[in-house]
């Protein structure tokens, strides 16, 4: 247990002193001999530690941003980055004499060509002696149901006037650094200790009426942690769709699912977020997807367009094997109640990550459902990995939107890579995050085309988990279970290393086993998704133990929580497992766009698993 907590705080693999400090460093032994420690130290005074601490507490200013290297550099871009972060610091009260920078990251963004960077730098300085008047405190006291404590602060009593005014209060009536602190810190242990409290119930029954399954906030958590374990290391983190959701939810709109079986008219659209999912971070959605699905709608109801002509006075282009229309106007048609049955429903382009979640946020809006299915049954980086796309030859009419409403429409695609490439490049253009509506799909086909039911599957292996946490079972053993996984490894990630090459983040990581996995080591490496994992046993040559597009997934040992490609780092303690993919990608179609082959590795042969597990759809249980 206590090599597993200094390995999660260590950056390096080497040996390091630990400083043993606080009431509970008594329970360690100094002389004990720990792995990963040079030695122990218990310091004077080690006892009272955290009040030290908080004696010193200082404040921060933090600065997260994207930036294009191609116009200025590196060092100026992190020298900006820098005086931000002190201005922050010193707007948040520190002095500016005490502010230095504390961490400096830059890392290259996911899904985007060029030289876009996620830039964080972190200042932190001294705050002069605060103060705060006692109306502040008894507020915080009466939070805190510590009330009675009130009466005996003294009111604006002179510092001599007695024992207790010498610690809390100030001649003029204020309380001063310490005890303030000490109520703060008070306040946040009441606050969160009420939030645990309230576990989401585990024994859960969906909502379905009249063939439409309606979300609640309990399926959304569900859906967020199974598509995040079936995101594979990529699709982003699907946590800012979730928020996206349950906001949905709170103003009193419906989240509805139908089983792709009762789709029986009309044409089905695929929204989806494109860019680099950390530039969510900083920047939220706004109206791009629906922007983009409009400017679609527009054109399929407007009646003038058939594949691959528009009959308009609009500037049509080609190049790169692409036929578009820039600046797409927003008047171009006007819908009206008679165009409903154009588009009936909406769908995710993948489960995996994110974009598990933008069609339900853009569908509560439009008061449309979501189809019960996806065109990859995971995460993939590129449009061509799409099974519409491998299953279908038409790439047109799409559209790409930023938040400004500005579109561009593609009439013809002559591949559905030249399409990505295309809209990529707009993406990276348009800020790093873009809106997409790709080509709708007639209600006959989506049953043909689509990996089907694959929102009830991340649903499903949520709820397992959540259980498992509920239950005290370990939820790697329900993951395994739930997705007739193998357990690769069981260890701690000792290396990572990133590089972005073609615009995408490559690298590998690697995971040191322990218990029944000591000696072995597990190479994984990515694409923004985990790609091939490979096993080395006591120095020998290694063997490759799963590739695409089988499942590679890597998650928190203690709790499931999936662990993304641009999160892994030194000391986490994972779990990586392999499960099959869905048939559709691993037909000979498919494989040609997804398998090992597709991403530069043709020394590795796919080995097909077939124990993939078809749950159904909720909607029909």
């Amino acid at each position: 247990m206590i090599e597993a907590l200094i390995d999660k705080m260590k950056l390096s693999a080497g040996d390091i002193p630990v400083v043993l400090v606080g009431g509970g460093s008594i329970l360690i032994d100094q002389n004990r001999s720990v792995k990963g420690v040079s030695y122990f130290v218990r310091p004077q005074h080690f006892d009272v530690a955290n009040a030290v601490g908080a004696a010193l507490s200082q404040v921060s200013g933090t600065v997260d941003l994207v930036a294009s290297l191609v116009e200025t550099s590196r060092s100026a871009a992190l020298e900006s980055a820098r005086q931000q972060a002190v201005r922050l610091a010193v707007e948040a009260g520190a002095t500016p004499e005490s502010v230095q920078i504390v961490q400096i990251e830059d890392i290259p963004l996911t899904y985007l060509p060029g030289s876009a960077t996620r830039i964080k730098v972190k200042a932190v300085g001294d705050l002069p002696r605060l103060s705060a008047s006692l109306a502040v405190v008894e507020e915080l006291l009466k939070e805190c149901n510590l009330a009675a404590v009130i009466t005996d602060l003294p009111r604006s009593q002179s510092p001599s006037s007695s024992a207790a005014a010498n610690d809390c209060v100030e001649g003029n009536g204020l309380v001063t650094a310490r005890t303030l602190d000490t109520l703060l810190v008070e306040k946040a242990v009441v606050k969160a200790t009420a939030a645990s409290s309230a576990a989401l119930p585990a024994d859960w029954t969906p909502t379905v009426i009249d063939g439409e399954w309606l979300l609640s906030e309990h399926d959304v958590e569900c859906i967020a942690i199974g598509a995040g374990i079936m995101g594979c290391g990529g699709g982003g983190n699907p946590y800012i769709g979730k928020l996206g959701a349950l906001h949905q939810l709170k103003l009193g709109r419906r989240l509805r699912v139908i089983s792709p079986d009762s789709v029986t008219g009309g044409n089905v659209c695929i929204v989806l977020f494109m860019g680099a999912p950390l530039v969510c971070i900083e920047k939220l959605f706004s109206s791009e997807i629906q922007s983009a699905f409009e400017a679609v709608k527009e054109i399929l109801c407007s009646g003038q367009y058939s594949y691959p002509n528009l009959e308009s006075d609009l500037d049509v282009k080609k190049e790169n094997g692409v036929k578009y229309i820039e600046n797409f106007p927003r008047d171009f048609y006007k819908c009206s109640e008679k165009d409903n049955d154009v588009v009936t429903a909406l769908m995710p382009a993948e489960i995996g990550g994110l974009n598990s979640f933008m069609p339900l946020v853009v569908a509560a809006e439009l008061d449309l459902p979501v189809v019960d299915a996806d065109g990859m049954g995971r995460a993939f980086p590129e449009l061509q990995m799409f099974t519409p796309f491998i299953y279908r030859d038409q790439y047109a009419p799409s559209c790409v939107s930023d938040e400004n409403g500005v579109r561009e429409v593609v009439l013809q695609a002559d591949t559905p890579k030249e399409l990505e490439n295309h809209y990529r490049a707009i993406c990276v253009n348009q800020g790093c995050m873009s809106g997409v509506c790709l080509t709708p799909i007639p209600a006959e086909e989506v049953c043909r085309v689509t990996v089907k039911y694959s929102m009830s599957r991340a649903w499903r292996l949520g709820q397992a988990v959540m259980e498992a946490r509920v239950n005290h079972r370990h939820p790697v053993d329900t993951i395994m279970e739930h997705e007739n996984a193998v357990l690769l490894i069981a260890g701690k990630i000792v290396d990572v290393q990133r590089r972005i090459t073609g615009g995408f983040t490559r690298g590998h990581v690697d995971v040191e086993g322990f218990g029944e996995h000591d000696g072995h080591l597990l190479h994984v490496e990515f694409q923004n998704e985990y790609l091939i994992a490979t096993m080395q046993t006591g120095g020998k040559t290694s063997e490759v133990k799963a590739c695409v597009p089988n499942l590679i997934m890597m998650v928190d040992t203690d709790t499931g929580e999936p662990v993304n490609t641009d999160e892994v780092r030194y000391g986490l303690r994972v779990s990586v497992l392999s499960a099959a993919s869905a048939p559709q990608i691993r037909t000979p179609e498919a494989l040609k766009v997804v398998s090992p082959q597709a991403f530069g590795y043709n020394h590795v042969e796919y080995v097909e698993r077939t124990d993939y597990v078809e749950y159904g759809s909720v909607v029909q249980t």
